[in-house]
């Protein structure tokens, strides 16, 4: 009747069009896709054409940027110079000066000595000339014969120079007295230990009557200054700005920490002339912005090259935060298009759920909401289908569930506890009036130990019950052996009452016996050194209870207890794991789990680490001829805790 119950569910399953709520999952596809591309769509291309907008406008503030940057520099460079011009032209004005001038004629090189008088004269006037300028390193005026004359101490600069033996001197021979702008050089009138590169602004002094060349003046600049020009600008990655000359020579060159000198490879290439004022090149593989201003007063021309993922730094920045806006926009869409669908087709997968637990059995199943439309009149003709399945199937199932129970009841009492426990105490009136005291006493034991295993359903006992069954165990032993066997309890009095797990000691006592000094019992006399000994112990230490378990057995080798120690912690020795399998020498029974056990060391160590963690365990210790002993660490637990 159940098969033909079944049956009749399928048909009417059908019937409601099953087949179709599978297609509920297509439906919801469908809705994500129409919500995505209605949503998504249009919000990607508003994304796109913005980033897009952004990103060349972006360019153009960033390179419009480095041009005005490099057309300030050079006007603040031609404040310098222009600066550094009129200090040259100061000596014409001072007659002082032109009359010393004129006292020390004669062909370059072939002076000798200065006046005291006239020297201090021109020291005083170009340290006033010098004076508050950290720009200028010295001011110079020098004879047509080489007598100097300079702001500096005599000990810094020679007193008689050479000009026409300096290469970058004779630049000023032939400039009729115009002010001329002088590359890095090394002067050769300072002292050893005061050499360094400068740029001078030098000229020809010519007498201002007869136009005759008087001598020269020569005002070195630091370098620094030129720094100190470009000091409040930003250098990004491999950027690089440079100031030539007219002739193309390297007057000062910037670059970034981390950038090589870009005059180089463009001097190399042929570049310095041929690009135009504003666009973009290719130098050594990367793409650079060429920015470059010529200064029509001095003749410099200030060259920028910052590279072009440096000017699209920002716009890359910007993509980063619109492609997050973007993917955050798109995931809010996603989720409400994932709730709307939800909400749509959650009869649908619900009551498609509900179908697919009956068809695996379930007939308790019912639709507790539904609206009114037309999946709410499926839920509720759903529902009524399955109360009169449920009826059905209840009358045919609940009968073989009734005659199940049945036989198991009577399976059950043939193996009640208390026929047992009457059939061994008949054993034991049996033995008492046979005067078979060994025999009452073994029965008596067997009695207790099937009470505490059968009758007990805790999983923890106080330590004084599992010892008391403990005890049983062994006194069925004794009277194997003929008292060649003897226990000694050694327990502290507050640990009676501390809870262990169920049958935790007796297969330790057990292993004592059968695996340790079985030997010993087999031929020793009663009693003595040569009957087999166990003691059992038990001690707390700060907040752990210890129960040892010691034999006078045969023992174990070191390398034995090595091996036993890790096949109950599951460790690895000598390169192979050890989970407390049969893998040891015969030699060594305790390892092995026969079917006969009911619990081994391995065993007791799951048990350990299951109840109180890996905190606790089980440890094995002895030598050869001298026993063995099982400590057991347990957590502090006493009963009513």
């Amino acid at each position: 009747m159940a098969e033909r119950t079944l049956k009749g569910f399928r048909s009417i399953r059908d019937f409601i069009g099953f087949s179709s709520i599978r297609k509920s999952i297509n439906l919801r596809s469908k809705l994500l896709v129409l919500f995505l591309a209605l949503t998504l769509l249009p919000l990607s291309l508003q994304g796109v054409m913005s980033y897009a907008h952004f990103s060349q406008t972006l360019d153009k503030k960033t390179e419009q940027f480095t041009i005005d940057m490099v057309r300030q520099i050079n006007t603040n460079l031609n404040r310098l110079l222009k600066d550094m011009e009129r200090l040259s032209l100061l000596p014409l004005y001072d007659e002082t000066v032109l009359r010393i001038l004129r006292k020390y004629d004669g062909a370059m090189g072939s002076g000798t000595w200065a006046k005291s008088d006239d020297y201090q004269k021109m020291k005083l006037y170009t340290s006033a000339q010098a004076y508050d300028r950290p720009e200028i390193r010295g001011i110079h005026l020098i004879s047509n014969s080489g007598i100097l004359f300079s702001n500096l101490d005599s000990l810094a600069v020679k007193p008689v120079w050479d000009g026409s033996q300096e290469k970058w001197f004779a630049e000023l021979r032939g400039t009729e007295g115009v002010w001329h702008l002088l590359p890095p050089h090394i002067p050769g009138y300072y002292v050893r230990g005061q050499e360094a590169e400068y740029i001078s602004v030098g000229r020809e002094l010519r007498d201002p009557g007869t136009l005759q060349r008087l001598g020269y003046i020569l005002i070195d600049i630091r370098l620094e200054a030129f720094g100190q020009l470009l000091s409040n600008l930003n250098f990004e990655q491999k950027a690089s700005l440079m100031i030539v000359d007219s002739q193309q020579r390297l007057i000062f060159e910037k670059t970034s920490t981390d950038g090589l000198s870009a005059y180089a490879p463009l001097l190399s290439h042929g570049k310095l002339q041929d690009y135009a004022d504003n666009q973009k090149i290719e130098l050594e593989g990367r793409s650079y912005l060429h920015v470059k201003h010529h200064s029509g007063y001095s003749g410099l021309s200030v060259i920028s090259l910052t590279p072009i993922t440096v000017i699209q730094k920002e716009s890359g920045e910007m993509l980063t935060f619109t492609m997050g806006l973007a993917l955050l926009c798109m995931a809010a869409v996603a989720i409400l298009a994932v709730l709307v669908s939800y909400r749509v087709t959650r009869p649908l997968i619900r009551l498609k759920h509900h179908m697919i637990r009956v068809e695996q059995g379930d007939f308790s199943q019912r639709v507790t909401q539904y609206s009114s439309d037309e999946l709410g009149q499926i839920s509720r003709g759903f529902n009524r289908m399955m109360e009169e399945i449920h009826r059905l199937f209840h009358e045919v199932y609940m009968l073989e569930i009734q005659e199940r129970e049945a036989e198991l009841s009577a399976l059950q009492s043939q193996m009640n506890p208390h026929f047992i426990y009457n059939t061994l105490e008949s054993i034991n009136m049996m033995a008492v009036r046979q005067r078979h005291a060994e025999v009452s006493a073994m029965v008596t034991a067997l009695g207790r130990l099937l009470r505490y295993t059968i009758d007990k359903a805790d999983r923890m006992v106080t330590l004084r019950e599992e010892l008391a069954f403990v005890d049983s165990y062994v006194r069925i032993q004794q009277v194997r052996y003929n008292g060649e066997l003897e226990i000694i309890y050694d327990m502290e009095e507050e640990v009676n009452d501390c809870l262990v797990p169920k049958l935790i000691l007796q297969p330790l006592v057990e292993n004592a016996i059968c695996h340790g000094i079985e030997g010993r019992l087999a031929g020793g006399s009663t009693g003595g050194n040569n009957g087999g000994m166990i003691w059992v112990s038990a001690v707390l230490f700060d907040q752990e209870l210890l129960i040892s378990v010691r034999d006078n057995g045969k023992g174990m080798e070191q390398e034995e207890l090595d091996r036993l120690n890790a096949s109950v912690s599951g460790q690895t020795v000598s390169g192979q794991t050890v989970s407390g399998q049969n893998v040891y020498p015969t030699a060594n029974p305790i390892l092995h789990r026969h079917a006969g056990e009911s619990l081994g060391l391995h065993n007791i160590a799951q048990r350990l680490h299951l109840v109180y963690g890996k905190d606790s365990g089980l440890t094995v210790d002895g030598s050869p001829g001298q026993g063995l002993v099982v400590t057991l660490s347990i957590h502090l637990q006493r009963k009513g805790d």
